[in-house]
């Protein structure tokens, strides 16, 4: 994440902000009480919006949007299904699923299997900033609803006016993810 100023991530701020994405999406898609209405794989879900807490489920839909709209785009193609730090619950859950990339935290880089580095898109520096904005936005949003949804109505009613407990586990996640 950036300092005081808003601007584009360097790659190793990108994969940290997908990292902790990917852990936070994890905590909440994998938690029991989220049902689905047939085995999630690595490509497909399908929700049981009846039998999923609505708390769990909304805050869910909104931190999956949030890194699929605004994280995704600083990362190169296709990295969400080729590395199991960064890939969605079902895969990064999956023994049999196959990954292809791996960070390397030495060098603070992306590589392949052939030790190959992996190039990280750059964005013009006004979209960067806009989603840098919008992830720092909604990660406030999240934060709260995740940490205040018990204490404060407001925070409350956005995951449907019931409070929710995400757990120890999400509650720590969206601290590192968010650390504002």
């Amino acid at each position: 994440m950036p300092g005081d100023e808003i601007k584009h991530p360097t790659p190793a701020e990108a994969f940290k902000l997908a990292a902790n994405h990917a852990a936070l999406l994890r905590g909440l898609f994998l938690d029991p009480r989220y049902k689905y209405l047939q085995d999630p794989t690595p490509t497909f879900i399908k929700p049981n919006l009846d039998d999923t807490p609505a708390g769990l489920y909304f805050v869910s839909d909104f931190v999956q949007r949030t890194y699929v709209e605004y994280v995704v785009p600083f990362l190169p193609a296709g990295a969400t299904r080729k590395c199991k730090a960064i890939a969605n619950p079902w895969a990064w859950n999956d023994p049999t699923y196959s990954w292809e990339w791996e960070w390397d935290e030495q060098t603070s880089t992306l590589k392949d299997k052939d030790g190959n580095v992996i190039d990280f898109p750059k964005l013009p520096e006004a979209d960067a900033v806009n989603k840098m904005s919008d992830v720092l936005g909604r990660g406030f949003m999240a934060r709260k609803i995740i940490l205040e949804n018990r204490t404060d109505i407001k925070a409350r009613l956005m995951v449907g006016g019931q409070p929710f407990d995400f757990g120890k586990e999400v509650e720590d996640i969206v601290k590192e993810t968010y650390p504002f």
